[in-house]
This record gives structure tokens, sequence and C-alpha cells, in this order.
């Protein structure tokens, strides 16, 4: 299966979130726990092919344009500034687009003002993804299926 932009999937965490974990610093003596063995949801922003790149914290794609008329189209994860972006190396809040390798997918949390996600340890391959989530049903008041997410496409002239 290919998930698609949108999709929630559950994943095993990637090397490079664990790397990314144990060598952060919070800044009060105390220690993040350990990714290894654990499996996580997050949103599917970019496939591959597409280049992704982040602005302001938001990670956008650049869309096929329809001729210069018409502007270029860009995908953007509204997801707002990031609650301690000193955590992370600066690149993770700012960075030049890229192109996603044929096995590659950026993902971000509907958190994504406080989630660990593709913007902080790079690009999710397809070798961790298990599946997508297609319900919700815990708390047992928000039972139903996983709503939309904060994307969105713009033209810019």
């Amino acid at each position: 299966f290919k998930p698609r932009v949108g999709d929630v999937v559950f994943f095993d965490a990637p090397m490079e979130l664990e790397s990314t974990v144990t060598n952060l610093d919070l800044g009060d003596g105390s220690e993040v726990a350990s990714t290894k063995g654990k499996q996580f949801l997050k949103r599917v922003v970019a496939i591959p092919g597409e280049q992704v790149g982040v602005k302001r914290s938001e990670p956008y794609v650049e869309l096929m344009s329809n001729g210069d008329q018409d502007g270029t189209r860009y995908r953007f994860d509204i997801i707002g500034p990031y609650s301690k972006p000193e955590l992370f190396a600066e690149s993770s809040w700012d960075r030049p687009q890229s192109t996603l390798a044929r096995n590659e997918y950026f993902v971000a949390g509907d958190n994504g003002y406080r989630s660990v996600d593709s913007r902080v340890w790079g690009p999710l391959k397809d070798k961790y993804i298990v599946g997508t989530a297609k319900l919700r049903i815990w708390p047992v008041k928000d039972f139903g299926l996983i709503p939309p997410g904060p994307i969105q496409e713009i033209v810019k002239k």
C-alpha cells in the first residue's frame, strides 16, 4: 500500500528519531524516554517525488503550476510555531525544499506546535510504516473517523 497526503500513518520509530531524542537536552536535567520499540501516528504531508520544505515551522510542498499566469500552487500544513524551538536545530523550522526519494514520506503531527516529526528528524522511510489509521477510539466522546488535518492549498502569483 502507498500512503496518500492527509493519511495518518502508524509507524515504528525510525533510527533518526531515536538519535534525535537521545541527544536532546531539555535544560532542566531531566531525561527523554527512549523511542526504541515504540510506535507513532503522524499525518502524511508529502509523498515520494514531491519537493518539501519548512518555513516558519510549517511544512510546505510546491505543486505543479498550470502556467505562469495561474501562479504556483503550494500545499501547507498549517500547524503554527513550535512551543520550544530552542530544543532542536534551527533547520527544523526553516529549511529549503528538497525532493523526497521514492521510499520517503514527510510526516507531521496534528499537534505540530509540540510534535517531534519530519521537521526535526527528516523524512520517514516507508520500511517503518505499518499502516494507516482510520478511526479514533479515545477519548470515547471523540470516537469516529479521524478528521482531516490542517493541510491547505494556496496559489501564489
